[in-house]
């Protein structure tokens, strides 16, 4: 099941679509925090070797995420859900947005999620690819596996709650904690 999908400029880290989610998974805003904090990292970290295709454990779930012409995709699902399926639907939502919108995407005065639009086709697509058919086996090139800890630095995985503590941990690569002990200091 596709819980929600986003697209980044990925020279910045700048929001451009995203889902309007119909489903409903447990702790979503958690989620879609460590989805920011994680695309954040990857536009930080890998500008210069970031895979095409890489998938992302984290808990009972997995960021699948495609990187096109300078343009994230990203979706959330949970890890038993065929990944061929996930990359197909990236792929689709790829080729339209990038027909759609290429030559507008590197403009540094678009607001951000300028093409929240776009949501119709990711929400036609996303019904297709959840349905029997659209799940149907297919061979994928090699995808790069790694751990939400591995790319964001932590050393112990934060257990997914309602609270924002979870997420404080979970932005242990973007220096929040760093911040944090900074402000404690300086209060005591």
């Amino acid at each position: 099941m596709l819980y929600f999908t986003s697209i980044w400029r990925f020279s910045d880290a700048w929001p451009l679509a995203a889902s309007m989610e119909t489903e409903v998974m447990p702790a979503q805003d958690t989620w879609k925090q460590y989805s920011n904090a994680l695309v954040k990292v990857l536009c930080r970290d890998f500008q210069r070797d970031m895979p095409r295709l890489l998938t992302v454990d984290h808990g009972a779930y997995c960021y699948h995420i495609l990187c096109l012409d300078g343009i994230l995709f990203l979706t959330c699902c949970q890890k038993s859900d065929p990944m061929a399926a996930s990359y197909a639907f990236l792929e689709e939502i790829s080729r339209e947005f990038v027909n759609l919108y290429a030559d507008q995407v590197e403009r540094k005065d678009i607001r951000p999620y300028k093409f929240i639009k776009f949501d119709m086709f990711i929400s036609k697509s996303r019904k297709v690819y959840q349905s029997p058919q659209g799940s149907a086996t297919r061979t994928l090139p090699h995808v790069e596996r790694k751990s939400y800890n591995q790319i964001m630095g932590v050393t112990e995985a934060p257990a997914a709650r309602n609270d924002s503590s979870a997420v404080v941990f979970g932005l242990v690569g973007l220096g929040v904690l760093v911040i944090v002990g900074v402000i404690v200091y300086f209060i005591m």
